[in-house]
């Protein structure tokens, strides 16, 4: 198991969302999170990457107990979400957008942009998600805009990729071409939890 969540109870004030909720997730599949829409499949995956903190229950990554405080904790912990609503800096490019934070520094520290565009290609060529790394996010669709929030990810280590709702907003070769891909990053060793309330996608994406 790479994910085990164990007994997670969640309250907000007096409201119970969770009362002993277990989950488990193997190295390598894709693993869908099912439900109707409020059932509270992004709530439970916010606990996991560090947006909100359980009240009880244990969370265990490759058989390690880990608490998981805040992002940064599950970015370290090989952990990486795109959200529905995509966080990308618009007027920015898609290099600018994958390394944000993390920007390669060449002579005296300055920002060293040829290679975070090399790295970019080099990066979304090993995992099939083909982007121009000098389009502005304005410029490009959303489809496109989703490739770069899973590079990101990608970008900064993330082993396990959470997807919150990925086809809502996309259209039905952009979904083809999305299922495709979350193939091609299980097949090299990532595991995915796929968040949605579609039936259809769900048997032709995933394992579990």
């Amino acid at each position: 198991k790479v994910i085990e969540m164990k007994n997670i109870t969640k309250k907000f004030g007096d409201f119970v969302a969770y009362d002993n909720i277990n989950l488990a997730v193997h190295k390598g599949e894709i693993h869908a999170l099912l439900g109707e829409n409020g059932a509270g499949k992004s709530t439970l995956m916010n606990i996991l990457c560090g947006l909100y903190h359980a009240t009880s229950g244990e969370i265990y990554i490759k058989d390690e107990k880990v608490d998981i405080v805040d992002p940064n904790v599950a970015i370290n912990k090989g952990i990486g979400m795109v959200h529905q609503h995509f966080m990308l800096v618009e007027p920015f490019t898609v290099a600018e957008n994958i390394v944000l934070g993390m920007e390669p520094k060449g002579f005296m520290g300055k920002i060293d942009m040829k290679k975070a565009v090399a790295d970019v290609e080099e990066i979304s060529e090993r995992y099939g998600l083909h982007v121009n790394p000098n389009d502005k996010i304005y410029d490009i669709s959303v489809g496109m805009q989703q490739r770069v929030e899973i590079l990101k990810a990608l970008y900064r280590g993330a082993e396990i990729l959470i997807l919150d709702e990925p086809t809502a907003v996309l259209t039905p070769q952009e979904i083809k071409e999305l299922i495709s891909i979350m193939r091609n990053l299980t097949e090299q060793g990532k595991t995915i939890i796929i968040i949605t309330h579609k039936l259809k996608e769900i048997k032709e994406a995933a394992d579990y």
